[in-house]
């Protein structure tokens, strides 16, 4: 099954073309322990801040009549920029006074947004799901801004499994109904199941892509294994794409795209 070649079209030339990226995160981590690579937070003023402006703006407009609340984000396989993305999107929705907004590491076999923003891993996702914390835990404050947090949480042998099970639709219609927009970092589709399992639950899956780097059968085999699962991706975001704008300026990395899908399922 061949599943959304017009996509293929609009990157092919794109995944095509590198150039070295001159956009530098300067420092590893500031003052707060925010990660570097957080750019919408580090340098919010910054070219690269307005593309996740963009992407916020898109994800609004995704679908009109029936909001996305809940957003699962993955790519095909690993060091595509998906928890890049996450964290860069979930705070930069977090500057709309108007929504409240959720980043959720559902990444329980590698967590990685605790370290991202400078806080520890557990209790989280998965004590959620195994009863010990309540969900309350994690919405009483913001963990940074208004963005509100929950890691991973305590290591667990099977994170699939404790996906499957009844604990998942329950909490996250709770987390629908006390956040605006619930973004969840889920690890690769062609490693594991999780990104499936849980883009079925939620309203919607984006699938990173990384440009010059993420071969077509790995997209395409990824797209086929959510669409599988009812999780079909609302739209894909292209990473580490070469953005030339005028003279004055160079060449920057993290350019994202997002181009919807919802109508253009074969």
């Amino acid at each position: 099954m061949k599943v959304f070649p017009e996509f293929f079209n609009s990157i092919r030339t794109t995944l095509s073309r590198y150039l070295p990226p001159v956009y530098i995160v300067h420092e590893d981590f500031n003052k707060e322990g925010v990660d570097g690579r957080v750019i919408a937070y580090i340098d919010r003023l910054s070219y690269v801040a307005e593309q996740y402006k963009t992407l916020r703006t898109n994800l609004y407009s995704l679908s009109p009549e029936n909001p996305i609340k809940t957003v699962v984000i993955t790519s095909s396989q690993p060091w595509e920029g998906k928890t890049v993305t996450c964290c860069n999107l979930a705070i930069t929705i977090s500057y709309d006074k108007e929504k409240k907004v959720i980043l959720i590491d559902a990444d329980m076999r590698k967590p990685a947004i605790h370290s991202f923003f400078g806080l520890p891993n557990e209790p989280g996702f998965s004590d959620l799901l195994s009863g010990k914390v309540s969900l309350e835990k994690f919405t009483t404050k913001p963990a940074i801004g208004d963005l509100f947090i929950i890691p991973a949480g305590s290591p667990i042998d099977d994170p699939a499994e404790i996906l499957s099970s009844t604990n998942v639709d329950p909490l996250i219609k709770k987390i629908k109904s006390a956040f605006d927009y619930a973004i969840f970092d889920s690890p690769p589709v062609l490693e594991f199941t999780d990104a499936s399992i849980l883009g079925s639950l939620c309203d919607a899956v984006i699938l990173v892509v990384k440009a010059a780097s993420t071969q077509e059968q790995a997209i395409q085999e990824a797209l086929n294994l959510l669409s599988e699962a009812q999780a079909t991706p609302k739209a894909c975001v292209l990473t580490n794409v070469v953005h030339l704008l005028d003279s004055r300026y160079h060449f920057y990395k993290y350019k994202q795209k997002i181009r919807s899908t919802a109508e253009k399922e074969p």
